[in-house]
């Protein structure tokens, strides 16, 4: 979800049930992990398409807990891999990224050859990480699941990197900072050797002085973009926002600053310590950057603006994407001063279909 989830309901709905139960017993779902107790089913079918029907109606707790149902139903390995991996689906699409997580667990557990379900819980295990909601346990099983699911490379990559800078990080001994008579270049400069040596925390305090000597709107802009960058790479989401805020405050029209203002909003929003709310604050900073430049991250303006469709449709009916016609060359002060990480649909790394 850094990144959300749009596939499509046709791949749960269209593909074809697997192992389908047909024990008269009825079984209620549980209401642990928060899922709300549905009426019983009678037969896997019957709970698995209760479950579409439900997920096509964003009904996603009833969706959740009648994939549930079919998953107590099945008779079969696969069944139950099939249904677990749609209720993981149902409670991803909810921001519920913990509880998704034991899901696609149960999954793979259950079915040990279902890629579908690999590469989903592969994905979700580095969300939780890159949110800071997990731990580098959740980030090295990332790398395990992705690589067994065979798909999804560019998580894959992304999760590698980072666990290469958590080991640089972690091999690195502090040494004392020297910031005197450096200037606001200087500082800059420092900041950044800091944060690439694998020692963020010293960079973060480098660049508050900066911000603090910073003298003109553009200076202070930069201090503040690149404040927010820190920490939005440091998995500090809702800390990261203010400092976006600002920056694009002093300066509203460079759509660096307008992406990540986005994008942190964002974050916040796909990892459920948000609310509709963040998820329209990122598409308003999405649409002024895309009006200004329809080359620029134009996937994070669809992206955002088609969860909104799904959140309230009404709200979302303001906005519109513009087409791509000349990309710009240019680059602004903005960009030198880094760019977060905009635009991961993750339209190709989840899956709410069933494996095949």
């Amino acid at each position: 979800m850094r990144r959300s989830l749009f596939i499509g309901l046709w791949m749960v709905m269209g593909l074809p049930l697997v192992a389908i139960a047909q024990d008269a017993a009825s079984v209620s779902t549980k209401s642990s992990e928060g899922i709300s107790p549905e009426p019983s089913f009678s037969s896997f079918k019957e709970a698995y398409s209760a479950g579409n029907q439900a997920l096509k109606d964003r009904k996603l707790k009833e969706a959740a807990a009648a994939y549930e149902a079919a998953e107590n139903l099945s008779t079969s390995g696969k069944g139950k891999s099939q249904a677990a991996n749609a209720q993981g689906w149902a409670l991803l699409k909810e921001r519920k990224l913990p509880e998704a997580k034991k899901a696609f667990a149960r999954s793979v557990e259950e079915n040990g050859d279902n890629k579908v379900a690999l590469k989903n819980l592969g994905a979700v295990e580095y969300d939780l990480y890159d949110y800071g909601m997990g731990s580098i346990e959740d980030l090295k099983d990332a790398i395990k699941n992705l690589e067994a699911s065979g798909e999804n490379q560019e998580d894959l990559d992304r999760a590698k990197a980072a666990l290469g800078r958590e080991d640089a990080a972690a091999k690195v001994t502090p040494v004392p900072i020297d910031m005197a008579d450096k200037n606001f270049k200087g500082l800059l400069a420092l900041s950044d050797k800091l944060q690439e040596e694998g020692q963020p925390d010293e960079a973060l305090k480098v660049m508050r002085k900066a911000a603090s000597i910073a003298a003109s709107p553009n200076s202070k802009a930069v201090a503040s973009n690149r404040l927010g960058k820190l920490l939005l790479d440091s998995h500090k989401p809702s800390e990261s926002v203010p400092y976006f805020e600002e920056a694009v405050k002093y300066q509203p029209k460079e759509k660096t600053y307008l992406n990540n203002l986005g994008w942190s909003n964002w974050v916040l929003y796909a990892s459920g310590k948000g609310d509709e709310a963040d998820l329209k604050k990122a598409v308003e900073a999405f649409y002024k950057m895309n009006s200004m430049d329809p080359s620029y991250h134009g996937e994070s303006m669809k992206m955002a603006l088609d969860e909104l469709k799904e959140v309230d449709p009404d709200s979302a009916k303001a906005y519109t994407i513009k087409d791509e016609t000349t990309k710009d060359e240019t680059t602004s002060e903005g960009e030198k001063d880094g760019d977060a990480k905009g635009g991961k649909t993750k339209e190709d790394a989840m899956d709410n279909g069933s494996a095949k």
